[in-house]
């Protein structure tokens, strides 16, 4: 399915998207190894047993926003979006442990037309992963740059 255009998204309107994962601790492995980010917490369960403050090793939060960030995109941004302008307000009110199993909800904040290019638009989404419990596991804003329906690829 493509996302959805400019002109189709409604200040206040929810999406909770359907995708969801239980992330492992492999998953943060992973993503911190990429990153070369070499902080124990996220990588070593004997290290985190001793010195964490939860007792366990805690799933990369960076790696948790990317997840939630990347479930939105089949249903509302794939094709229509030009590109990402900003991201800000980026919060982890509750730590992320493998085995839990995270969702996404995404609201609109708002929308404005290009005051330039007036083929497409600019929407502001407020992004949230949840995990099993309904807790906040992630949040932040994001402004992106959407295509109307009016507006003609620059590949042909």
């Amino acid at each position: 399915m493509a996302g959805l255009y400019f002109e189709d998204f409604e200040e206040g309107a929810v999406y909770p998207h359907e995708a969801e994962r239980t992330v492992t601790l492999a998953d943060s492995i992973q993503y911190a190894c990429m990153c070369m980010d070499t902080e124990p917490r996220y990588l070593s369960e004997a290290w985190a047993a001793k010195n964490s403050p939860h007792g366990r090793v805690q799933i990369h939060p960076l790696y948790v926003l990317s997840l939630i960030m990347g479930v939105q995109v089949t249903e509302l941004t794939l094709g229509t979006t030009l590109g990402n302008l900003s991201m800000g307000g980026v919060s982890f009110p509750h730590p992320v442990f493998p085995g839990d199993t995270l969702r996404g909800v995404t609201t609109i904040l708002g929308k404005r037309a290009s005051s330039t290019k007036p083929d497409r638009g600019i929407v502001d989404f407020l992004h949230d992963g949840l995990n099993q419990r309904d807790e906040i596991v992630a949040r932040c804003t994001r402004r992106g740059m959407m295509v109307t329906r009016a507006y003609k690829s620059v590949k042909a």
